[in-house]
């Protein structure tokens, strides 16, 4: 019976992680386009940093928490020339 329990909880530990938390660790994609969105000149253009130009883009099609994890993910993975850009607790 021991052994039947075993097997059981490392089973549902196996499934859990193969779902994960949708927010643990964002897309090489989104986080290239975050990169691009920091890059882009339009911003500055408008008036904004790059971190909130690229913050409010993301935005429109994510949540806020989701957006700045893909934002300071991408900057520690992508574009570490953008880590100054971003808020302090978020580096």
């Amino acid at each position: 019976m021991k052994v039947i329990a075993t097997l059981a909880a490392g089973g549902l530990l196996g499934l859990a992680s193969l779902w994960g938390s949708p927010n643990a660790h964002a897309d090489s994609a989104r986080e290239q386009q975050a990169c691009q969105l920091m890059d882009d000149p339009a911003g500055p253009q408008m008036g904004y940093t790059p971190a909130e130009y690229a913050f409010m883009q993301l935005r429109a099609t994510m949540s806020a928490q989701g957006a700045r994890d893909v934002m300071s993910q991408a900057a520690q993975d992508l574009c570490p020339n953008h880590i100054i850009d971003l808020p302090a607790s978020w580096r």
